[in-house]
């Protein structure tokens, strides 16, 4: 009789244990080398991702976006880099780009969920029933440099049942609906207008306030779509009405940004940060990761596009910066630290997960993390871009100064947000604020730079605090002073770290110029007469 009892108790707990793993796995797909699989059973809501694209059309700047907010039960996820001149999927062959792919930690062969590659096509995706995604996306990410590749690439397949996403140097934004088995491939974008009836009157042509009303589409440019279901008529017309609450959330918050009350589009990656990442529909206990590429202008180099990783969950994470130029700089090919589980188990998954999942006071916390994450996005999008933007791209060391300087800052963005979540997971959403700095421009005088450092701390306005400063001087110096003699006339990356005494730390970066020493009284002959130009300014 016990021996029964126990056999029943054991079984019982087998079918439990059974069931949880089933409720752990993501919408359904095709792992390489595996069957594909039946959809588990659970609320799709729960694994629904929800993403999107823009064209220049209706950014702030002119410039692509793409955006992905991906739900998934429990899985960490993380950014890997994919070397050019090997085979990352079988039968595609030596991929001809590098690229960077993020998605579940430690999932193999490589499965990339989206991301990034090093000729500024970027590419995202929703499942929508099942495989043929991961040859997709290594195709398109290892192999292809533009949305036209890709698109003859895709209308060739048959298995696929997804919508992807793709943005792409020239300013191009493309989404398609997959249906498997069927051949049909739906593409939405502005230069494939068969599927017009997804445009909004953006520009309010026809006056009436009502951006979904009016057939003008001349300031058109962008669709969002979620899991599940499709979004589509009989006749592949979009189903404006469609889809749900969260794919209804999202059309209609990207919607208010471009159309902005009338006053002219405010899509941008800090709006879509704040307004889409942080939306109570879209982010939910189940997700896992978020990413936003920000293109590239037709005449800009594709290297300066940026992929912004959220580190950690939507609601108590912060954005961080990262360019595959600057994972490539100096030929070491590493992701920063924490968008990478690497040897220690850290991801961009936690501890602002770990931070959701102790149910800590979302405004709490977001007092604290997303003035941190502005200030990253005020030194990345007005201060580094506008100057890389500028460089002589066509010049190698000018190009390798770049990637150092990259490599740089997504670094030291990725330490100073991490430290600030970690000490605010391990002590209470109130225990601390990140010091504040602002680092002016230098006065020079020759090769000699001085700067200007103000610091605060939000948690010691009487000034009780005890805060340390680093400078790195550009030029591989460092040092706690604030003024710096450089060996060389140039322009160098200067940057200030601020550290508390939690070791919670920001970083604030300027750019300074110093020329030639002082004139000579002996005549120009010897000042400058055995002077060249260094490589910095060749």
């Amino acid at each position: 009789m016990r021996r029964s009892y126990f056999l029943t108790v054991l079984l019982a707990m087998v079918s439990f244990l059974a069931a949880i793993l089933l409720v752990q796995r993501e919408a359904p797909v095709r792992v390489v080398g595996e069957l594909e699989h039946e959809q588990a059973s659970i609320d799709e809501s729960l694994v629904e991702c929800t993403a999107g694209v823009a064209d220049g059309d209706v950014t702030v700047d002119g410039r692509p976006l793409l955006w992905k907010l991906r739900n998934q039960v429990d899985v960490p996820n993380d950014v890997h880099y994919f070397a050019a001149g090997v085979e990352h999927h079988p039968g595609l062959g030596p991929a001809r780009y590098s690229y960077l792919g993020m998605g579940p930690a430690n999932d193999a062969p490589g499965s990339v969920r989206q991301g990034l590659n090093s000729q500024g096509l970027g590419i995202g995706f929703n499942v929508l029933e099942h495989g043929g995604w991961p040859e997709l996306h290594h195709q398109a990410l290892g192999h292809c440099d533009e949305i036209g590749q890709v698109r003859t690439y895709l209308n060739g397949m048959t298995d696929l049942s997804t919508f992807n996403y793709l943005v792409d140097p020239s300013g191009e934004a493309s989404l398609w609906e997959n249906q498997a088995g069927s051949g049909k491939h739906w593409e939405c974008n502005t230069r494939a207008p068969a599927r017009g009836s997804q445009w909004i009157d953006v520009d309010n042509a026809d006056g009436d306030d009502d951006p979904w009303t009016g057939g003008d589409v001349s300031f058109a440019g962008w669709v969002v779509r979620a899991n599940a279901p499709a979004h589509r008529n009989a006749n592949g017309s979009d189903d404006m009405g469609g889809g749900g609450g969260r794919y209804m959330a999202a059309r209609d918050t990207i919607a208010a940004l471009i159309y902005n009350d009338g006053g002219g589009t405010a899509l941008s990656v800090e709006s879509i940060a704040d307004a889409f990442f942080r939306h109570n529909v879209l982010a939910m206990d189940t997700t896992v990761s978020n990413m936003i590429v920000h293109g590239v202008l037709p005449t800009e180099d594709p290297r300066l596009t940026t992929m912004w990783t959220l580190l950690g969950h939507s609601k108590t994470g912060i954005f961080v910066p990262l360019w595959i130029h600057g994972v490539e700089s100096g030929g070491l090919n590493q992701v920063p630290r924490y968008l990478d589980t690497g040897d220690d188990g850290v991801s961009a998954y936690t501890p602002a997960r770990g931070m959701f999942n102790a149910g800590y006071d979302i405004a709490d916390v977001q007092a604290r993390t997303l003035p941190f994450e502005q200030h990253l996005f005020d030194v990345v999008n007005g201060r580094l871009l506008p100057e890389w933007r500028g460089r002589n791209w066509a010049d190698p060391a000018e190009v390798t100064i770049v990637g150092e300087e990259m490599k740089r800052v997504q670094e030291q963005m990725d330490a100073d947000a991490y430290s600030h979540m970690q000490y605010l997971y391990s002590q209470g959403p109130t225990s601390n604020h990140a010091p504040t700095i602002t680092l002016a421009s230098a006065t020079t005088d020759g090769l000699s730079a001085t700067f200007s450092v103000t610091a605060g701390d939000a948690d010691h306005e009487d000034g009780g605090g005890n805060l340390t400063y680093l400078l790195n001087y550009g030029d591989g110096q460092t040092g706690r002073g604030v003024t710096h003699e450089y060996a060389q006339p140039g322009r160098y990356l200067v940057s200030c770290t601020v550290a508390d005494e939690n070791g919670v730390s920001q970083t604030d970066w300027v750019f300074v110029s110093v020329g030639a020493r002082p004139f000579s009284p002996d005549g120009w002959r010897g000042v400058f007469g055995q002077w060249r130009l260094p490589p910095r300014w060749r």
